[in-house]
């Protein structure tokens, strides 16, 4: 992630307030305006604005790259400008009290960002319904039963019905879960800047080192491979494609992220290549509830889960979105 410019305007650091009110498309821009300068410097007299460590005269515009700090006066580089994507968001769920609790204030969250198309995928199953797959509101049900490894096909088959019936025109599918928080404005900002072909990457990067039976990881034949933790997957539309087309070629014995991202290192070597040179931002919240005011701001994806305290994961997930926290 990188790291955000410092700017300071007398002995006052104004980055934060001027990421807020001032950024568009990953660009700073402090214009020739007396209200935004005011807002912004508050009625200093100081001459100048210190930008990384250099001053620049405030009587011209100023536009600032935040992937690279780098400073641009008068015209705007246009060449910077990156257009946002479109983006599908799928949270992967089964229903639970506690989930509900979590999905109503995720949809909230997610609600104020216009635009965002987002689905919720849960199992329904019944022997009696034909119809294999199934949309109510903003919840695509898959006809199975819910379990561990039941979540794969869940995901196939929201991503075809996605691509298929639905017809979502779209540049990345966000594969999640209910126990993650998504900072859009900062996702997006961050896909701006990634190809929109040949990705399959996300925010929790992890190599496979161990046998594990419940993973379904029996030998070490994917030793040292690369995946995504299912909390923060993203996929571009063409990977997507692949995967739909073939899914028979997918392995339903290993457990549904793992099995993703083997399949793409097997039989899509361009996309896979890409885990290693892109990356979205990922925190792991582990904060007691008593000092949430301690997680850091600036990510795109906020893991929320503890395994015995999930009264922690709703309290922490209220405060993560509250509008400002991210």
């Amino acid at each position: 992630m990188p790291r955000p410019p410092l700017i300071i305007y007398g002995n006052t650091n104004i980055t934060q307030i001027a990421m807020k009110n001032c950024m568009k498309n990953n660009i700073i821009t402090i214009q020739k305006n007396p209200e935004l300068r005011e807002l912004l410097l508050d009625k200093c007299s100081q001459t100048t604005i210190k930008i990384n460590e250099k001053e620049y005269p405030i009587d011209t515009n100023i536009h600032i790259d935040i992937d690279t700090s780098k400073v641009y006066t008068n015209d705007f580089p246009h060449h910077l400008e990156k257009t946002k994507p479109k983006v599908v968001i799928l949270i992967i769920c089964h229903y639970s009290e506690m989930n509900m609790m979590m999905l109503d204030i995720l949809r909230r969250q997610i609600r104020r960002n216009q635009g965002i198309y987002y689905y919720i995928v849960a199992s329904r199953f019944s022997q009696t319904n034909p119809k294999e797959v199934e949309l109510d509101n903003d919840i695509i049900f898959v006809n199975q039963k819910e379990a561990y490894f039941n979540i794969l096909n869940k995901t196939l088959k929201a991503m075809e019905y996605i691509n298929n019936v639905l017809k979502i025109e779209y540049d990345f599918l966000i594969r999640t879960n209910v126990s993650t928080v998504i900072n859009i404005p900062k996702l997006l900002n961050e896909l701006a800047g990634i190809p929109r072909e040949k990705i399959c990457i996300g925010g929790n990067k992890m190599q496979i080192n161990w046998i594990c039976p419940g993973y379904g990881i029996n030998d070490n034949r994917y030793k040292g491979r690369w995946f995504i933790q299912g909390t923060s997957i993203v996929f571009s539309k063409d990977v997507c494609e692949d995967i739909i087309k073939n899914q028979h070629k997918i392995e339903k014995t290993i457990v549904d992220d793992i099995s993703l991202f083997m399949y793409l290192s097997n039989f899509n070597k361009n996309a896979y290549k890409s885990i290693n040179n892109y990356s979205i931002s990922f925190y792991e919240c582990s904060q007691d509830i008593s000092e949430l005011h301690t997680i850091p701001k600036g990510f795109a994806f906020y893991r929320n889960k503890t395994e015995n305290m999930r009264d922690d994961d709703i309290t922490r997930m209220r405060y993560l979105c509250m509008e400002g926290n991210l």
